[in-house]
């Protein structure tokens, strides 16, 4: 990154920027440690002073402190029997059982030892039900009649400081638009220089994995080829997406769970990610895959007694086989080597876009920053405030006229997206005019579902295949981003 970006960074985002290359060179990535968890650390122990050999020890020895390895598991729990409290740092996410009137988590700590929660933690931090914390958690332990008992005593979760929205929109009158994407693509820990996302094909990928962080309710299928860092923005960069690794999948674990009452993943995270779903299967594949259409279209869904709605958008990440051009093999079928649940077209409709992922580069050390960039939980605290300021979604309805298409799942996508687009470029919306929206904006919206748009067509031969454009002369109708009442089925059109 240029020298003088970096100080201009640094001076006007003072309190909220950090050296991105700290994390990567401070071996927490060894640790299995997450970004924003891993600078939140770096950045309480440099307190605003200079990355040297004694602050990076001085985090070493925290994690080797709070963050226990495998070995020491028995002796930890050798200093709660004798009376001591035991400080760890960890991710807590408990659960409730019904049946035995009781709250509990599993510590990985303590080699997941089951450990009781007290009721006013649950009050005093809700989200603790709703997903999870990472945070410095205190146990204890308590002599019963049949023997022992741990218990969570305290919890200090890791959060970000107050986070100053207008400051963060107001700031950003002052880089151009270049420099802005540069800011946030080193705050992504990835360098925006030629070595690694310095063209524009490879910043437009990067940004619209961003989009369901920003923007309610957008469904993306990202396929790239292996090493592009897939899995590793949504798993690490935000505490409220959530990584499913492959494997079965339960309606329990994505909608409810009718033994614990606990409601699924898409009512606690922002996003839900289905990694490497190539291998990808569910446990009741006819219920969920009803469920998750039914979901994806209407953001809510039923299960048993329970109806809820939910606002959490659906990522689904998959290796695709690439030829010498850097292109897909079978550019005709992107889906042809996908578990037939993900092969339906009537699914893949509701999916708004195709992330083209073998435009990123893979994965090397030149790829990743050596700039300054936002801190990973302070923009996380950011993008999920963005998620419910409405004026973005209404700028882009006023425009909805431009969007050449009478489909409404293909108008809706691209609204939806083109709003996402708005929010990580232009923030500060009172200055964007219509020439960088249709630009920067709507064009990349149109691409994404344009490229989805001609799969079905392949995969479905109901599926007509056209060519969205964009309207240059408005029309004055209209298009609102929210659902009519009642079921679109599979209507094309929209009168």
């Amino acid at each position: 990154m240029d020298k003088n970006l970096k100080n201009k960074i640094t001076n006007i985002y003072e309190s909220s920027s950090i050296d991105k290359s700290l994390y990567s060179s401070s071996g927490l990535n060894e640790q299995s440690i997450p970004v924003f968890v891993g600078e939140w650390l770096i950045d309480r122990q440099l307190k605003g002073g200079d990355w040297d050999e004694s602050v990076k020890q001085q985090v070493i020895g925290f994690i080797h402190k709070y963050m226990p390895t495998k070995d020491e598991v028995e002796d930890l729990k050798q200093r709660l029997r004798n009376g001591d409290n035991v400080s760890v740092l960890e991710y807590i996410s408990p659960k409730v059982n019904l049946n035995r009137d009781q709250t509990y988590l599993e510590s990985g700590s303590l080699g997941n030892q089951k450990a009781f929660i007290e009721e006013i933690l649950l009050s005093k931090f809700p989200r603790l039900l709703k997903g999870g914390l990472w945070g410095l958690a205190i146990y204890g332990y308590r002599r019963t009649d049949d023997g022992g008992e741990v218990w969570l005593n305290d919890f200090k979760p890791l959060q970000a400081a107050a986070i100053d929205f207008d400051e963060y929109v107001e700031n950003r009158n002052k880089f151009s638009l270049d420099e802005w994407l540069q800011l946030l693509i080193n705050s992504l820990g990835y360098s925006a220089e030629d070595k690694g996302y310095g063209t524009k094909q490879k910043r437009q990928a990067l940004l619209t994995r961003l989009l369901p962080f920003v923007q309610r309710r957008v469904n993306l299928f990202e396929l790239a080829p292996k090493g592009t860092g897939k899995s590793f923005l949504f798993g690490q960069f935000s505490r409220y997406s959530r990584l499913i690794e492959g494997g079965a999948v339960s309606p329990a674990v994505l909608f409810y769970n009718e033994n614990t009452k606990v409601p699924g993943l898409f009512t606690q995270f922002d996003v839900v990610v289905f990694d490497e779903a190539q291998t990808l299967s569910f446990s009741s594949p006819d219920e969920t895959v009803a469920k998750l259409k039914g979901y994806l279209e209407q953001g809510k869904y039923s299960k048993g007694k329970y109806t809820v709605s939910a606002d959490a958008g659906a990522v689904f990440i998959a290796n695709v086989q690439i030829d010498s051009k850097g292109l897909p093999v079978n550019k005709h079928n992107l889906f042809g080597e996908l578990p037939k649940l993900l092969q339906e077209s009537a699914l893949l409709d509701r999916i708004h876009g195709i992330l083209p992922g073998w435009n990123l580069p893979r994965m090397t050390v030149g790829a990743l920053s050596d700039g300054v960039g936002f801190k990973a939980d302070f923009l996380g605290e950011i993008f999920h405030f963005m998620r419910s300021r409405i004026e973005f979604d209404r700028f882009v309805e006023e425009r909805s006229y431009m969007i050449g298409s009478k489909d409404f799942r293909d108008v809706r996508a691209i609204m939806r997206m083109s709003a996402g687009f708005l929010k990580l470029l232009f923030p500060n919306l009172s200055d964007v005019n219509d020439n960088d929206f249709i630009e920067h904006c709507l064009k990349p919206a149109i691409e994404l579902r344009q490229r989805l748009r001609e799969q079905l067509y392949y995969i479905d031969p109901e599926f007509k295949n056209y060519e969205i454009t964009i309207e240059n002369e408005g029309s004055g109708v209209i298009i609102s981003m929210e659902e009519p009442d009642g079921e679109i089925g599979e209507a094309n059109g929209l009168e």
